[in-house]
């Protein structure tokens, strides 16, 4: 066990924080961080020094001032409604590793009127090209995106047998037990196992545009993201994401960014789903993570749907204003004028868990209720 004493004043919020942070690592039987008079206690269980361990806790805190939370839109539970239980009915999923499921014939079930859902009621308000994204992207995209300066440990990896055994004989030859020498033989591809759905619209956006004549574009795909001792019931390993991506100049991604957020808040609303729209920010682990946190809090350039479970509060869908940083890492300023991008996507399988564990999911999706889509819209844009 390795302890550090951090003597400046940390919040609560950034305590747990950090907590959560440290667990993803090393496990959460093997973290300890007690708030004290003077700062924050942080013991864990592992190999690393206390100048190692501090330089962590540093790093990390350096990211997390407190900045007020907004709240955009709030829809309460129904009058008399049950508190949801921890494990919806019709999760009949088996765990096949952390974050890893066999899905049953109701969870997916489930999964596919979530689907037909989003599409009847977001996807069909919008003129948009309907994609389907890859397993597999390369790993030259997610260098160009920032991707593993600022998530570095949420990569899967994808690799491929060495030239030099292209024939595999010998790799065929090996047994149970022999993982280190079946893991001699291989080495890392140039793809990884997709994290980001939208980066497939941002890496082919002129041939896009180009074949669709559009800047908008509906995508939907599986993603994949290591979480570690943080995998359980909804964070997930492998997951399906529905996104909307906007690409063009800025006042217009102002403007698309504004239409999202309101057809998002419109439909949680027409769900029946109590829920929070909120300003959120990313749990960046890697370089520098104060400035982007910061950015988005203060900048209201992201908000989170968040749904109250008996286990806390749920994020099933955000909306991300991103500026020009993926239209400068991609070109897309210099080769087509796009100035900026912005992104609206629903975790189909979250949104799924969310419905079932508060009873709301019906057998067949039904047209959504006008009186309900003009509750509770949002008071700020």
């Amino acid at each position: 066990m390795v302890r550090y004493h951090h003597k400046r004043a940390v919040t609560a919020a950034s305590a747990d924080e950090l907590r959560k942070a440290l667990a993803f690592y090393y496990g959460s039987d093997a973290v300890l961080v007690r708030q004290e008079d003077e700062g924050v206690l942080v013991e864990v269980g592992s190999s690393l020094t206390e100048l190692e361990l501090s330089d962590i806790v540093r790093h990390f805190l350096r990211g997390h001032r407190d900045v007020p939370v907004r709240v955009i839109a709030e829809h309460g539970p129904a009058a008399g409604a049950a508190r949801p239980v921890r494990l919806p009915s019709a999760d009949d999923r088996i765990a096949i590793s952390g974050g890893t499921y066999l899905q049953g014939p109701e969870w997916s079930d489930a999964l596919e009127r979530t689907r037909q859902l989003v599409y009847e009621r977001v996807a069909a308000d919008f003129d948009a090209p309907r994609l389907t994204g890859s397993a597999q992207i390369p790993r030259e995209v997610l260098l160009r995106a920032g991707y593993y300066r600022k998530f570095p440990n949420l990569v899967n990896a994808v690799s491929r047998i060495r030239p030099d055994y292209w024939d595999g004989v010998t790799v065929s030859r090996l047994r149970p037990g022999q993982s280190e020498a079946l893991a001699s033989f291989y080495e890392p591809s140039d793809l990884v196992l997709n994290p980001v759905t939208c980066y497939h619209v941002y890496s082919n956006a002129l041939e896009l545009r180009r074949r669709h004549g559009t800047d908008l574009f509906a995508i939907e795909g599986p993603v994949f993201r290591h979480e570690a001792h943080n995998h359980n019931a909804t964070r997930l390993a492998e997951f399906r994401m529905f996104e909307l991506v906007r690409l063009g100049r800025s006042e217009e991604v102002r403007a698309g960014f504004d239409r999202l957020l309101d057809s998002f808040c419109r439909f949680f609303v027409s769900l029946g789903l109590p829920h929070r729209v909120v300003s959120a920010s990313d749990a960046f682990f890697g370089d520098d993570p104060s400035l982007s946190r910061d950015a988005q809090l203060l900048n209201g350039s992201k908000f989170e749907v968040r749904v109250p479970l008996a286990e806390g509060e749920l994020s099933v869908a955000s909306v991300n204003a991103h500026g020009e940083v993926f239209a400068d890492a991609f070109g897309l300023r210099e080769a087509a004028g796009i100035e900026a991008t912005c992104c609206a996507g629903i975790g189909l399988d979250r949104l799924a868990y969310a419905l079932l564990a508060h009873g709301l999911l019906p057998t067949e999706a039904a047209p959504a209720d006008p009186d309900l889509i003009t509750a509770d819209t949002p008071t700020e844009m």
